[in-house]
């Protein structure tokens, strides 16, 4: 007999209900604990029965089955338990459970089941636990980020940028030992903002020698391909990146130009993770669509290097706007 429903049709719930493939096994169990039923239960675990999967084939989901009756709801997953392609017993016990004839084979599952939903049931308790993306939703009290932090030398304490201290923690494991190449920095701002972010690297900066700094003769040991070189000026390709971002709608643009919303939040999480010495320019490139004439007036809000720009080409994406961010 089909339980009364107590959620709304247009709920997580009734979705869950008619497609489990959909959903994780965790998070799952962790909404359903909610139900009415469930929580007038000493312990959680007795309105559910996790039943075992007598199943070899490779898990296409989490969840195989799932069915809410009267007073339990019972839940077939493909992640954990005693049988099953992922099972703790070998797979030949599986198998001769299939070859059973039907009464044997709920005779013997229900057996199954009495240690099986123990088993499971400690794994969801673990999980709540100590599965930190889990436990990151559940519990306020986040003081597991300081081990996360401990991975890539963020101290939180001495930064007091409390509003980027998830970035670090989520993409700890990139960051680890400083970790500067292209493609972890790429990863990670690509994740944190909305807006395509290319890398250009060993861009070349050209710097002149003062006469204090250029060697004399006479004065000092110089040695030509030591210490000295012909010419007054250095060539560096090792100290500057530039930040390709776009294409921009106009929004997005004006919040990426300098001490705007996005520029700052983008300086923020750069300034701690990488090279103090390391320059980095930004290049914003606007969508071709977003390109408008300039107009006159106090309400325009387009101007000379802020969106509008003198003989535009408007076939390309615009890519004139850039500044230096960091150096």
């Amino acid at each position: 007999m089909r339980a009364e429903r107590w959620w709304k049709e247009a709920s997580v719930i009734d979705d869950l209900s008619k497609h489990p493939q959909n959903y994780e096994f965790i998070q799952s169990v962790r909404l359903l604990r909610h139900s009415p039923y469930i929580q007038s239960k000493t312990k959680w675990d007795e309105g559910f029965l996790f039943e075992s999967s007598f199943h070899l084939n490779f898990p296409l989901a989490e969840i195989e089955a799932l069915e809410i009756e009267d007073s339990r709801i019972s839940i077939t997953n493909l992640i954990s338990g005693l049988t099953g392609i992922q099972g703790a017993l070998p797979y030949t016990y599986t198998n001769k459970v299939r070859l059973l004839s039907r009464k044997q084979k709920v005779e013997i599952k229900d057996f199954i089941n009495l240690f099986n939903h123990k088993l499971v049931s400690q794994y969801v308790e673990a999980s709540l636990s100590y599965n930190l993306p889990v436990l990151y939703e559940v519990n306020d009290d986040n003081h597991y980020l300081k081990f996360l932090h401990a991975l890539n030398g963020y101290i939180s304490e001495h930064h007091q940028e409390h509003d980027i201290d998830d970035y670090f923690a989520e993409f700890a494991g990139l960051m680890q030992g400083q970790n500067n190449n292209t493609h972890a920095v790429s990863t990670v701002l690509n994740c944190i903002f909305k807006p395509k972010i290319e890398i250009e690297e060993f861009v070349e900066e050209k710097f002149k020698l003062e006469e204090s700094q250029q060697t004399q003769l006479g004065n000092g040991h110089s040695s030509l391909g030591m210490n000295t070189f012909c010419g007054t000026f250095v060539r560096q390709i090792n100290g500057k990146i530039v930040l390709k971002i776009g294409p921009l709608t106009k929004q997005q643009y004006f919040d990426f130009l300098p001490m705007n919303k996005s520029s700052n939040k983008l300086k923020r999480i750069l300034q701690q993770w990488c090279d103090p010495t390391l320059a980095i320019d930004i290049s914003l490139v606007l969508d071709k669509s977003e390109i408008e004439a300039c107009q006159l007036g106090s309400n325009a809000t387009m101007g000379l290097a802020q969106g509008a720009f003198l003989l535009p080409k408007y076939k390309v994406d615009n890519d004139e706007t850039r500044y230096t961010l960091i150096g």
